[in-house]
């Protein structure tokens, strides 16, 4: 990894030293990298459809062929029409679950579509989180096999599905600090 050497001044580093979280940020680096994860989820969103579009480019994502999305951070995402609050790979789990259960006829045929652990009912021992809205229980997943799932649910239901995400800055990251679309048309990928 390429270190690069930075200058600043005296009041930058005092008010880089203003936001250091005791015991979490040991360096000016990490005080530096929180303030950039804040302003990178700042950026229009997926919903903003009138804005002017962001100067940064997003790598086109074949759902076909996801590639490693370790250390990835969701920024905007959108199912079915639907813009997510909030977004992580979980919740974007949890949001087309809701949307499935409802349009497959019984637990059995949500599980046959579906990649991800089920439990019909309550489990929240095991790494399962419960769903009550449709009572069943999913186990939780990385940001790989999170998205697994969710395209693969939008593709066997015919949704639309978008999701923008960042690559954190981590030498582990597959492309550090680059952004991600991810993006179905209901029945046909784009």
């Amino acid at each position: 990894m390429i270190e690069h050497e930075i200058r600043i001044s005296a009041a930058t580093f005092q008010r880089l030293q203003q936001h250091a979280v005791p015991f979490v940020d040991t360096t000016p680096e990490a005080v530096i990298n929180r303030a950039l994860d804040a302003l990178e989820g700042t950026r229009p969103s997926v919903a903003s459809r009138t804005s002017a579009p962001a100067p940064t480019m997003e790598r086109r994502i074949d759902p076909r062929a996801l590639p490693r999305l370790t250390h990835t951070k969701v920024l905007s995402a959108e199912i079915d029409g639907k813009f997510i609050e909030r977004p992580n790979w979980n919740h974007l789990l949890d949001e087309i679950l809701l949307i499935a259960a409802k349009r497959f006829r019984s637990f059995d045929e949500l599980r046959s579509h579906c990649p991800a652990n089920l439990v019909q009912g309550k489990k929240e021992t095991d790494g399962f989180a419960y769903l009550q809205k449709i009572d069943l229980s999913v186990q939780r997943q990385d940001s790989n096999a999170a998205c697994r799932t969710i395209v693969t649910l939008a593709e066997r239901l015919g949704i639309a599905l978008e999701i923008s995400f960042i690559w954190r800055p981590k030498m582990d990251a597959l492309y550090p600090g680059e952004r991600g679309l991810i993006k179905l048309t209901g029945s046909q990928t784009l």
